[in-house]
C-alpha cells in the first residue's frame, strides 16, 4: 500500500522470529527498493541469497538485482576513470578548463572521490578562482581527512589571491585511485 518504511519494520519482525524467511527478506529488499534505499536494498538482497535457496524464485531474482548493480557499478567506475584519464591529460598539458570540465564529469558520475575534487581545485587555482579552488580542496579534505594532496594544495591556494591565477607549478595533482573508490 505504499507504506514502506512501515513495512520494513514489519519484515524486520518478522526476520527476528525466524532468521530464514526469504520472503520476509525479500519483500524487506524490494521495501527499501521502492524507498530509493538502495545500499540497504542490496544488503537485503545480499541477505535473501545467503539465507534462501539457490532455487527459490526471490533468490534468483535477488541475485539477478545484484548482478545488475554489480554491472552498473562497474561500468560507472569504467566511465568515471576513462573521463578522469582525459581530464588527467589535459591538466598535465595545462588545458586548464578543459580538464576542469572533464573533473566535473568525473564528479557527475562519483562525487565521493576526493582526487577528482583536488584535481578540481588546482584548475580553479590555475584559472584564478580562489574561492572555489579552496571548496573543492576542501570537498576532497572532507571525504578522506588524510589526503595529503589536498592537504598540500589548499597551503599554497590559500595564499593566492582571488582573480589571479595561481603560478605555482609545484602543486601536487594526484590521478584516479580504484582502491579509494572501491572503499568508498
Amino acid at each position: 500500500e505504499g507504506e514502506h518504511k512501515e513495512a520494513i519494520e514489519w519484515f524486520d519482525k518478522a526476520i527476528a522470529i525466524f532468521p530464514y524467511f526469504t520472503e520476509a527478506h525479500f519483500n524487506r529488499a524490494l521495501a527499501y527498493q521502492k524507498q530509493l534505499d538502495i545500499a540497504n536494498a542490496i544488503r537485503a538482497y545480499r541477505k535473501v541469497v545467503e539465507v534462501g535457496d539457490p532455487k527459490e524464485p526471490e533468490v534468483k531474482k535477488a541475485q539477478s538485482f545484484l548482478d545488475g548493480m554489480a554491472k552498473s557499478i562497474r561500468d560507472t567506475y569504467l566511465e568515471a576513470k576513462t573521463e578522469f584519464d582525459r581530464a588527467f591529460d589535459l591538466m598535465q598539458r595545462g588545458e586548464w578548463l578543459s580538464a576542469l570540465e572533464g573533473f566535473r564529469a568525473t564528479v557527475a558520475k562519483n562525487n565521493r572521490n576526493p582526487p577528482s575534487h583536488g584535481n578540481m581545485g588546482l584548475c580553479y587555482a590555475k584559472i584564478g578562482h580562489k574561492a572555489k579552488a579552496l571548496a573543492e580542496l576542501d570537498r576532497a579534505i572532507e571525504l578522506d581527512p588524510k589526503y595529503e594532496p589536498a592537504i598540500i594544495n589548499r597551503v599554497h591556494v590559500k595564499q593566492m589571491e582571488e582573480g589571479h591565477p595561481i603560478d605555482i607549478d609545484n602543486l601536487v595533482h594526484t590521478d584516479f585511485s580504484m582502491e579509494r573508490f572501491q572503499r568508498e
